[in-house]
């Protein structure tokens, strides 16, 4: 069974991903009103894996 941290972790980062690659806003650093939330949930969620991973 897949790890749900990094699970959820992958889906941010490919929701991300995904908007970025039509948002010109999100390209150029100045997140949208959608982009906002998927960025913060992606960075919010990379910390919490990257502080898992650490601490094994």
């Amino acid at each position: 069974m897949a790890d749900d941290l990094s699970t959820r972790y992958q889906r941010a980062a490919s929701a991300w991903r995904t908007h970025r690659e039509t948002c010109a806003a999100c390209r150029s650093g100045q997140h949208c009103p959608t982009g906002a939330p998927l960025y913060q949930r992606l960075a919010g969620l990379q910390d919490a894996y990257l502080r898992r991973l650490r601490s094994r």
